[in-house]
């Protein structure tokens, strides 16, 4: 139950994303992500944004066609002081969140840990900005990726970015209570793939 704690964001922080800006600035801007209330194996906190114009050259899966791959997506063995544990690639979008999804062909999901933390990355190909944006707004409201691990309440990011949609979902392990605003803001660097899909093009 995201309610009052959940919020769209367009903008400010698609900028802080896109653009290469200071690890400070960027665990200032994190720094209310981490929520009080659990709700399950849902993060306790869903800041979401629907896709902006930057990404207009990749609204339609039709004009970038390559299918994603582990390479692309998680080319490097760490994110920030997370390592990674393991990747699934997989057509089956709807096994990765516990029901159907419009439009997805495909999800990458990658099982992050680091110091008293754990998370997941999972970036989900659609068919166009629409349906993309619609996810967003589902995982804002009355879904969200199922665990890869131990991931349980935390914080999460969605964005929607052309017809791909990015989360990362970052939460404590066992009774520890680490600041989440860094590894989450290193986790989402993932969605950098997204930058040479559009230059390519």
């Amino acid at each position: 139950m995201m309610g009052a704690e959940s919020e769209v964001r367009v903008g400010q922080m698609m900028r802080v994303v896109v653009l290469p800006v200071p690890a400070v600035l960027l665990t200032v801007l994190l720094a209310g992500c981490g929520g009080t209330g659990d709700d399950g194996h849902r993060p306790r906190t869903v800041r979401a944004e629907v896709s902006a114009p930057i990404y207009a050259p990749i609204a339609r899966q039709q004009v970038d066609a390559a299918p994603l791959t582990e390479q692309e997506v998680f080319p490097a063995a760490t994110l920030g002081a997370m390592k990674k544990e393991s990747v699934s690639v997989t057509a089956d979008c709807a096994a990765a969140v516990g029901a159907d999804v419009d439009g997805c062909s495909q999800v990458v999901r990658g099982l992050f840990r680091g110091p008293e933390v754990v998370g997941q990355v999972a970036v989900f190909n659609l068919a166009d900005v629409a349906q993309a944006d619609a996810l967003v707004n589902r995982f804002k409201e009355e879904l969200f990726p199922t665990p890869m691990g131990s991931e349980n309440g935390g914080t999460a990011m969605v964005r929607g970015m052309g017809h791909f949609v990015s989360v990362s979902w970052v939460s404590a392990e066992g009774d520890t209570r680490p600041d989440l605003a860094e590894p989450l803001a290193a986790l989402d660097l993932a969605s950098r793939f997204v930058q040479a899909r559009i230059l390519a093009l």
